[in-house]
């Protein structure tokens, strides 16, 4: 609209002059000559976060939309799906097998099934699906490489090889939970007329997300992601690929080596692509839903995967091949990593709060004659927050005031730093799939470190006050704070939480689920 620039021009300027209404406050204090270590570490924590919200900020007039193209006739289409027994329902499979199927637009269907069970064979049958199974082909049971043993991107290549790159021109690869409109297809193969484009990607989004609060939470942290940032990528030319569900021009896949051999294949193959010189489209229309996590082990654990296999690509496989992109791809590359790293501030920002209770350290700036403004800078980057959602792909459903993201922001900075300590440490995290069916959970995930830092951050007030070092109002406020948010995040534990698949909730989508609940009716 004509008047978004305006309004973006206006609140950039409010946001400017309460940064600059902040910072001239904060650095203007003699804090850097009498607690240089303690004042240089907050001002670091401070400037990372604000340069991570203005680098979002200014992608927004980048965002764009691809021209709606209508597919020609005559593509052979595979729609490729993978199940794994344990992890992951029959009855799941079953509603998005069916929607898989009946989709517009002719193609061919399969399910890649670990185990080559008689149960998920004769689903297959019934729905007019085909079934794949590499179980018993020893060749696609390697240790490692692109065939590797109990991964997704192992499955998909032993399909490639053996059926998909000779018989299709396009392939489809959905998630087995992600359950597609009917018009999935018709609204994405017309942009493979472009000879150029290698892939096609629709946004994440979730129909489970009213299962819990966790859920809920979830799903609030991917509304920016999926709309503004996505279509901003896209118009520099960098469409990130989610594994979710994405659709490849097979002759790109195959000239690229297949699905890349990394838990992060999705991100890996996304450099892959580009420096083939293959360019990718995103249709930010929301085309296909899936299931999110809908309790805290299920939550974490996948936060640390995902965490711990985009820090591995940035920091070990993303340098040795960096050097073959344009330097514009390559610092786009670099920033799309530094998301992961802001998830270290919260616990480098308690080992500051202890330190100053401990030592009485405490810069003059953090009394009460900050509160202004800090609420002035809150209000315009609140302000910046409300605009940003304008841009949302389901505004009746996403738009609001995301508390609840703020609660799982805080709940998985152990994760984030077990991930980074990961990676840092040489190691790399063995794949576990996201769970779609309940598992017995392995004690309480948030007790240790939550429980953990609140201990210590209580002793370490309590200590400071006896010595008599604690007399900022402020240190009182934030240490309250920070055990509180700890103790009650804890006991939500003990809260019942559903499971991950409900076929009721999927039944409200209007017309994902009426079309995979008729068909098999029918």
């Amino acid at each position: 609209m004509w008047w978004d620039y305006p309004l973006f021009a206006a609140l950039t300027i409010v946001g400017f002059v309460a940064i600059a209404y902040f910072l001239v406050y904060w650095l203007s204090s003699d804090d850097w000559h009498a607690h240089p270590i303690i004042f240089t570490l907050l001002t670091a924590i401070l400037g990372f976060n604000l340069l991570m919200h203005q680098m979002r900020w200014f992608t927004l007039p980048l965002v764009r939309r691809p021209c709606p193209i209508l597919p020609p006739p005559g593509y052979k289409v595979a729609v490729v799906t993978t199940f794994v027994a344990g992890a992951e329902s029959l009855a799941m499979l079953e509603d998005t097998l069916s929607a898989l199927v009946a989709m517009r637009y002719p193609h061919d269907t399969w399910v890649l099934d670990e185990a080559d069970a008689d149960s998920v064979k004769d689903l297959c049958r019934r729905l007019g699906a085909h079934h794949f199974s590499r179980r018993g082909l020893a060749r696609y049971q390697a240790a490692s490489g692109p065939f590797a043993s109990e991964t997704k991107y192992g499955n998909y290549n032993t399909w490639l090889t053996e059926l998909g790159y000779e018989r299709y021109d396009i392939v489809s690869a959905f998630d087995p939970d992600h359950v597609p409109r009917r018009n999935f297809l018709t609204a994405i193969l017309g942009y493979f007329t472009d000879p150029h484009v290698g892939y096609v990607q629709a946004p994440q989004a979730y129909y489970n997300q009213r299962a819990s609060f966790i859920a809920r939470g979830a799903a609030e942290q991917t509304y920016s992601y999926s709309s503004s940032m996505q279509m901003a990528d896209f118009a520099v030319g960098y469409t990130i690929l989610m594994g979710c569900h994405t659709t490849h021009r097979s002759s790109a896949l195959r000239q690229v080596g297949g699905f890349a051999q990394h838990h992060a294949d999705d991100l890996l193959l996304t450099i892959y692509y580009r420096m083939a010189g293959w360019r990718g489209v995103y249709l930010p229309e929301i085309l296909a839903r899936g299931l999110t996590p809908v309790d805290w082990h299920g939550y974490l654990r996948q936060q640390r995967r995902w965490a711990g296999a985009v820090l591995d690509v940035k920091f070990r496989s993303y340098p040795r091949i960096a050097g073959k992109l344009p330097l514009r791809e390559r610092l786009i590359g670099y920033v799309h990593g530094l998301y992961s790293v802001q998830g270290l501030t919260p616990p480098l920002g308690m080992l500051l709060l202890m330190c100053m209770l401990l030592t009485g350290s405490v810069p003059a700036g953090l009394d009460v004659s900050i509160l202004p403004r800090l609420g002035a800078l809150g209000a315009a980057l609140a302000l910046a927050g409300a605009y940003r959602q304008r841009f949302f792909l389901d505004r009746r459903r996403e738009w609001g005031f995301h508390w609840r993201a703020m609660v799982l922001e805080w709940a998985r900075w152990p994760a984030m730093l077990a991930a980074f300590l990961d990676v840092v440490s040489g190691g790399r995290a063995g794949f576990t799939i996201t769970r779609k069916v309940r598992a017995d959970p392995e004690g309480f995930i948030l007790l240790a470190p939550h429980g953990l830092a609140a201990v210590l951050l209580s002793l370490t007030w309590v200590v400071g006050m006896m010595r008599g070092l604690v007399t900022s109002p402020m240190l009182h406020v934030a240490t309250a704070a920070v055990v509180i948010a700890s103790l009650g995040l804890i006991a939500t534990e003990h809260l019942p939480f559903p499971e991950p698949y409900d076929r009721c909730l999927l039944k409200d989508e209007p017309e994902a689920s009426l079309d995979a609940r008729t068909r098999q009716r029918g």
